[in-house]
């Protein structure tokens, strides 16, 4: 009797989860600036993407711009293999400018599904 109460209760929890938030969510990537460094051949920008719905990305690519006014000073790209639904992935991004001295713009791009 305990044994098929445990069941009925995962199988509860299991479908709850399932009718609430559906698996094929579309990812929603938010980017978190992080610490501007210096390196031998000019800066490093630490990002973390972080990823706010169930979807999982992966393949997402990164993209940040220093801006001077309206003018494209110097941009960076990188890829993320993977960002996991409600999870978080850090990365870097090189510029040979120094980004504390321009406006920086870091986004997603793009991604694709698993």
């Amino acid at each position: 009797m305990t044994g098929l109460l445990l069941i009925l209760s995962v199988v509860a929890v299991i479908g709850r989860e399932a009718i609430r938030e559906p698996a094929a969510d579309t990812p929603a990537i938010a980017i978190q600036v992080g610490a501007i460094g210096q390196v031998a051949d000019g800066f490093v920008v630490a990002f973390e993407a972080l990823n706010q719905a169930n979807g999982t990305a992966v393949a997402v690519e990164i993209e940040g711009t220093l801006m001077s006014g309206s003018s494209l000073v110097e941009r960076s790209v990188a890829t993320i293999d993977y960002v996991p639904g409600h999870g978080r992935t850090s990365g870097g991004l090189f510029f040979s400018k120094d980004p504390r001295k321009h406006r920086l713009i870091i986004r997603a791009t793009g991604f694709q599904d698993p």
